[in-house]
This record gives C-alpha cells, sequence and structure tokens, in this order.
C-alpha cells in the first residue's frame, strides 16, 4: 500500500497544498501521479485544515478483500457564512481494518478542532468498524469519538449513550438517509451551493448508483455498485447537523432566514433596527440574542440584538398590520 497525499485539482483551480510532515502520507510527484491508474489508497484534498473550523470524519469499514471498500471521508462543519463542504477523502478496497485505523488516525490529527482535539471521528461499528475504533482508542490514545444520541429518549438530557461510533440499523438509516438527501437537494440562497458540497468523483458517482422503487430508506447500490463512499458521508453529515443544531435551530433554516432579512431590509430598510414581532426571529433572539446577521448602525449603543419598539408597528418606515 502507498500511502499519499493527492490534490485533485477542480474547475475553481484551487491552489495546492502540501500535507505537514509526520502524518504518515507525502505529496505525490507528477510522474507518480501519471503511474497510478486510479485514486484508491490516496488521499485527496480540496482543502486544506483552516484554523476556527471543526472536521468530522465519518467512516466505513470493510474487510479489505477487495470485496467492499474501506472510506474515511472529512467534513468541514457548516456556519452561518459557509455550507457544509467534504474537503478530504481516502478510500481503499485492500487496506485491512487495523491498517485503516492508523490511516484515520493520520487525517484526524491533520484536521484539528479550534480546542486542539483530533477531528470527531464517526465510525460506523457494525462489522469491521468496532475493531478499528478500538485500535484507535486503545493503542493510538485518540480521544475524541462520536458518541451515540438516542433520538427517542424522552429526557433530553440522558440522550447521549456512554457508547462511541455509529450504528446503522433499520430504525437509523432512514434518518440518515434522509438527513442527506435533505443536505444535498437544498440550495443555500447566500452562497448558491447546496447544504452540503460534494467533491469526490467517488461519491459522486455512488450517488448515481443508488437506487429505489419505493421509500428513500430503501434505496441502495445497484448490482454491481457500491455505496461506502455514500455512507461514509452520509455519517459524517449526520453528526454535523446534530452538532450544530441539536436542540437549536437547525444551521441550514438560519441561512435561509438571514438571506430573507436582508432581503426585507433591503426591501423596507432605512437602518432602523428590526422590531421582534414582525421579522422571522427565534424566541432566544427576541431575548436580545445578536441576530445571525451583521446589523450597521452609527448608533454606538447599537450592539445588533433585537429590541422592543412601543410602537409595535413601524420598521424601516412601513406600517404592518
Amino acid at each position: 500500500m502507498i500511502n499519499s497525499a493527492f490534490l485533485l485539482p477542480t474547475a475553481e483551480a484551487r491552489p495546492q497544498y502540501a500535507i505537514p510532515p509526520g502524518y504518515g502520507f507525502h505529496r505525490l510527484k507528477g510522474q507518480e501521479l501519471e503511474e497510478r491508474t486510479h485514486l484508491f489508497d490516496t488521499l485527496q484534498l480540496w482543502e486544506r485544515p483552516r484554523k476556527g473550523h471543526r472536521y468530522i470524519l465519518g467512516c466505513d469499514v470493510s474487510d479489505g478483500l477487495g470485496q467492499d471498500r474501506s472510506v474515511c471521508d472529512v467534513l468541514r462543519m457548516g456556519t452561518i457564512e459557509e455550507p457544509e463542504e467534504q474537503v478530504a477523502q481516502f478510500v481503499s478496497d485492500t487496506v485491512t481494518p487495523k491498517a485503516f485505523a492508523y490511516i484515520i488516525n493520520a487525517i484526524g490529527h491533520l484536521y484539528v478542532w479550534p480546542d486542539g482535539k483530533e477531528a470527531m471521528a464517526g465510525i460506523e461499528c457494525n462489522n469491521h468498524g468496532l475493531s478499528v475504533q478500538d485500535t484507535l482508542q486503545l493503542h493510538l490514545g485518540y480521544r475524541h469519538f462520536y458518541i451515540w444520541e438516542v433520538l427517542d429518549q424522552a429526557d433530553p438530557r440522558k440522550r447521549f449513550t456512554t457508547r462511541m461510533g455509529w450504528l446503522t440499523t433499520p430504525r437509523t438509516r432512514p434518518i440518515l438517509l434522509d438527513q442527506f438527501h435533505n443536505a444535498i437537494v437544498s440550495v443555500d440562497p447566500i452562497s448558491g451551493y447546496s447544504d452540503l458540497r460534494v467533491n469526490s468523483s467517488f461519491t459522486i458517482d455512488e450517488m448515481r448508483d443508488f437506487q429505489t422503487e419505493g421509500a428513500l430508506w430503501e434505496a441502495e447500490a445497484g448490482r454491481g455498485a457500491y455505496d461506502d463512499c455514500l455512507i461514509a458521508l452520509s455519517i459524517a453529515h449526520f453528526i454535523a447537523w446534530r452538532l450544530s443544531a441539536g436542540e437549536r435551530e437547525p444551521l441550514e433554516d438560519r441561512r435561509k432566514r438571514r438571506r430573507e432579512e436582508q432581503l426585507r431590509a433591503a426591501k423596507f430598510g432605512d437602518g432602523k433596527r428590526p422590531d421582534f414581532r414582525n421579522t422571522d426571529t427565534t424566541a432566544d433572539e427576541a431575548l436580545k440574542v445578536p441576530t445571525p446577521q451583521d446589523q450597521s448602525s452609527e448608533d454606538p449603543d447599537d450592539d445588533g440584538s433585537l429590541y422592543y419598539d412601543p410602537s409595535g408597528r413601524s420598521w424601516g418606515g412601513t406600517l404592518y398590520d
């Protein structure tokens, strides 16, 4: 197996980045790249690690016997300014589960969180993934794993269990695919990209071959096709969705609402702050939590938060019923 790093060119002609030494990978030279007939056993990077961002590793593990694929997808979590994006991917059909743990370890230490922790690893533990997770934790000292969350727990404080990893079951597969589909087809009105930006040709090919004649949760890879990349990215997205939403308003809804506020301000605004009764706001924002968008004002006491207008009718000089 050749551990190597290859930066896939895109239509946007992003700059080429070298991986720092000590991560178990080396940059492919021109001749090495020409000699390759495929991108298996290759770490593809579309974006280098960025400070201040959080990264999720979605991992689907195979036995390494050529019948299935082991995939490690790196997802940069979305913000109010940017949608989620697939920023790196490693795919192999020959790497054994134990060897795959070392690859995940290297990738996780490359895409660190703002607090210095490794990227959060969400490993599907149905089969071989359990041994990969065990090797990462007990042998390699990996510290940052997805903790299994019980979605039908009546008490939100007891949702998180003491178990690590993702488990795909007949109960969890529908919500996994539903969230993935929603992120792919929903377009952020500001950036113009889907809420989940996919860069890998492996993943895109699998999406083309993912078929169903019934419900979405019944979809599966076509005959002779694979779905490992799709599942790995779905796991990463679901974890990111839970971390950025949970009991709060989902991030994609906040981005859409911000755009609606910008359009309304452009139509009616004259610089005045919106009154909470005639804008699309949440309860938290109504309690003077700063709004997602940047509010500009010459008033030195204007902190950009919502306020109560005693008249209750005027905003930007327009009357509301």
